[in-house]
């Protein structure tokens, strides 16, 4: 049984450790394998690379060297989960210079893509980078200038990414890179800005030149100022063809936002320009108030990314212009007022429960806020309140397997403070819906071994005190899981080999967001509901996923959903009356409406497992209760 493997896979690694040199020799049984791990590689199939390196381990005299090449591979593909399994099996201490190397940028990046910035940046700082090649300082570079981007500092992030320039390989490569150095440096305040211009040097000192010009240019002026400044800087890395293209974008897409000090010594506000000097500000105006540093910059990101795709995408005659507002440089009652005095007709955000529940009870609100959390404890007649929350995802999901004439639930979910969030609820919703819950049982996440979890299952469900098994289908008709893909892929065939063969639906945490039809089959039959963003990744013409594929890479896959947040909220704004007043509006994130309390519901799109590829069923029914 492939359980049996892959646990017997993981015994073997610690019972390999000290007994094996640390590169494979010539003749290693895994030599055909790895060579045709690198034929995937350069053919650009990491997923398929990964399965080919983590066989290799299995069978050869060194498994921690193809393993920490398979964690590579998959985080390549963006599978941060199986990326964490295989690293956590291989033993540092077994790793030479290079390996041990490679090992901690692995780690540090799979931090990253968790939003767990001041993690990552301490493990980067413990690498030696004299002793890197040039791959690895380009890619240490990167991930530190990552670290500080999601800290909020823009400044070392700009410089990290300057340093990464020279080893990066690929005309996309650096062409990315290079766009990253421009935002960062575009989202310094004025002063700041103006003060690397009076202190920064060498390649640095063009960039902060270049962000100033597009700042402080009109469109009529850009050109001239953009030769201006190719004359001035004839060997920095982003003269010609990148410093050109800067002259031909619009004002709204080359100006980014700018944080303007606040009436404290702190900068509250970030502000895209909503004119050229001297014009008018008749342009309706939505503020935006997100933290967009400190603890929640990644996930403030993301969901900045989405509202800036929207509003570049958005070709209206009446186009609102967009002012960013850091709620963690000020108080929000206070950034609201400040945002309608600066001429804000809507504001979306905050982000934060505690500061939706701050500006609730601040006063009335004169403009519309279209809040990006719920908080059950407040309410208000221009308070929106829209959320990803668990909850609605859980009520759809049962609301399938009610419509699916199962009645009776055998409820597993992990034993963390959400597992135990979602399987609460499940239980309330379900039993309030005239549903039975036969077992509940909870996991540690992550663990791989499930056999004690699971094997005593049959005896919970015993009836009358009964201490020997009773065959499911009398007692249970239906999983519910609550399980992220690894732990899924684990758990369900785990089941079935102890013959609960039952129908299976699930939480989304059990989809990647990434097909793969060449994985195993383990979660084939699956039920579960998500955004639809997710499961068609063409919806949405210029807004869907892979239209937005270089933004979606370069955001941690735990917050890609907030893109697709993102992208609704702003074109939402407009519409809340519209949808209060019984409107229905076909949204990234679902079917949106609006609710009691002012609250955004969404209805889901459901997909089934088949080959590891999700096949859509349609939308999430409701329970009436």
């Amino acid at each position: 049984m492939r359980l049996v493997t892959r646990i017997a896979a993981l015994a073997v690694t610690a019972a390999l450790a000290g007994c094996a040199s640390l590169k494979p020799a010539a003749d290693d049984p895994a030599a055909r394998l790895s060579t045709d791990a690198q034929t995937r590689l350069r053919a650009g199939d990491f997923s398929g690379a990964g399965r080919l390196y983590e066989q290799a381990g299995d069978i050869s005299n060194v498994p921690d060297y193809f393993r920490l090449r398979a964690a590579d591979a998959y985080l390549r593909a963006g599978d941060s989960t199986t990326s964490r399994r295989l690293l956590r099996s291989v033993d540092p201490r077994r790793l030479d210079d290079d390996d041990h190397l490679l090992y901690g940028l692995l780690n540090a990046r799979i931090d990253l893509n968790a939003g767990r910035a001041k993690e990552a940046m301490s493990k980067l700082s413990s690498l030696d980078e004299s002793r890197m090649s040039p791959t690895q300082k380009g890619h240490y570079h990167t991930l530190r200038a990552s670290a500080y981007n999601q800290m909020g500092n823009m400044l070392e992030s700009a410089r990290e990414r300057i340093a990464a320039g020279p080893f990066l390989g690929s005309p996309d490569a650096v062409q990315k890179n290079n766009e990253a150095i421009f935002d960062a440096l575009s989202r310094l305040p004025d002063p700041v800005l103006e003060q690397q211009s009076d202190t920064a040097t060498g390649a640095l000192e063009g960039w902060v030149a270049l962000a100033k010009l597009v700042r402080q240019s009109t469109p009529d002026q850009r050109a001239r100022a953009v030769a201006d400044w190719n004359a001035r800087y004839p060997d920095h890395p982003a003269h010609g063809a990148f410093a050109d293209s800067l002259a031909r974008r619009s004002d709204a897409a080359a100006a980014e936002a700018a944080i303007e000090p606040a009436a404290e010594t702190k900068p509250a506000v970030q502000i895209t320009p909503l004119a050229e000097p001297g014009g008018s500000r008749s342009a309706p105006v939505i503020a935006v108030l997100l933290p967009l540093s400190g603890t929640y910059a990644a996930p403030a990101a993301a969901i900045r990314t989405g509202i800036d795709a929207a509003h570049d995408a958005d070709i209206g005659l009446s186009k609102p212009a967009l002012r960013f507002y850091d709620t963690q440089a000020g108080d929000v009652p206070g950034l609201y007022r400040k945002a309608l005095a600066e001429g804000a007709t809507q504001v979306i955000g905050p982000l934060l429960k505690e500061d939706v529940a701050a500006l609730a009870n601040s006063g009335e609100l004169s403009a519309p806020v279209l809040a990006l959390n719920e908080n059950p404890g407040v309410s208000g007649a221009h308070l929106f309140q829209f959320g990803l929350t668990p909850e609605q995802e859980v009520e759809q999901i049962a609301a399938s397997a009610w419509f699916d004439n199962r009645r009776t639930a055998l409820l597993i979910a992990p034993s963390s403070a959400y597992g135990q969030r979602i399987a609460n609820h499940f239980s309330d919703y379900w039993r309030r819906a005239g549903g039975r819950i036969a077992a509940s049982k909870s996991y540690t996440a992550g663990s791989n071994d499930f056999s004690t979890v699971l094997e005593d299952v049959a005896l919970l469900v015993g009836q009358g005190g009964a201490t020997t098994p009773v065959p499911y289908e009398n007692v249970a008709d239906f999983v519910f899981l609550a399980a992220d893909e690894h732990d899924g892929r684990i758990i369900k065939p785990y089941l079935e080999s102890l013959r609960v063969d039952l129908p299976a639906y699930a939480m989304s945490t059990v989809f990647s967001g990434q097909p793969d039809p060449s994985l195993g089959r383990e979660l084939n039959g699956v039920v579960f509901c998500d955004i639809p963003w997710l499961l068609d990744e063409t919806s949405g013409d210029a807004l869907s996923e892979r239209a937005l594929e270089a933004k979606v890479t370069q955001t941690p896959q735990d917050y890609r959903k907030l893109i697709a947040m993102g992208i609704d909220a702003y074109r939402l704004s407009g519409r809340l009356d519209e949808l209060r007043s019984g409107g229905k509006f076909d949204g990234a994130t679902g079917l949106l409406t609006v609710g009691e309390g002012n609250r955004i519901r969404r209805q889901l799109s459901c997909a089934q497992f088949d080959n590891n590829s999700p096949r859509q069923i349609g939308l999430a029914p409701s329970l009436s209760r």
